[in-house]
């Protein structure tokens, strides 16, 4: 058990990087679109009024070197919380439900797969309404109290945590 927990560290850890580079994200600084990738949004070269294009950074615009700055923490947050809930959660969910129903298929004679294998699909959906639901009720909630409009997550269905940063372009 503990060499296959190590296993699977070690996969996602030499994968994980290589995945996470095909990420772009934007952000408004100085009412101007950068356009970054990877999940580090500052300290290499972006596009200053770029956009994205096909999950990449449209070559538009200049190509600056940003220097780290403290709202980029929150920049960077944001673009973990969205690549975890669009790019790692869907296509998991999928495979688990595959290997459901590899189980429910392949367990005709055994009772104890039928029911592993409904188990696995009733954990998967309800780990979905919980992980997705709680996202829709914190941003409702904040939109009702009504600091989603002072905060600047008026617009919490493109990404919670999108707001405008007071970030300097040099």
């Amino acid at each position: 058990m503990l060499k296959r927990l190590f296993f699977l560290l070690l996969l996602i850890g030499i994968f994980f990087p290589l995945i996470s580079l095909a990420v772009a994200g934007t952000y408004m600084a100085d009412s101007t679109q950068v356009c970054y990738e990877g999940l580090v949004p500052c300290g290499k070269m972006v596009y200053i009024g770029g956009r994205i294009e096909n999950g990449k950074c449209a070559e538009q615009g200049d190509k600056q070197l940003i220097h780290c700055q403290f709202c980029h923490f929150f920049v960077m947050l944001d673009g973990i919380v969205d690549f975890v809930l669009i790019n790692i959660i869907p296509p998991l969910a999928v495979l688990m439900i595959v290997v459901a129903g590899i189980m429910f298929y392949l367990g005709g004679a055994k009772p104890d797969l039928l029911t592993r294998a409904r188990k696995l699909i009733n954990g998967v959906v309800i780990g979905l309404f919980l992980i997705y639901g709680s996202y829709m009720i914190i941003g409702i909630f904040l939109s009702v109290l009504g600091a989603a409009e002072w905060t600047g997550l008026a617009n919490w269905a493109q990404g919670f945590f999108s707001f405008n940063c007071p970030i300097e372009i040099p």
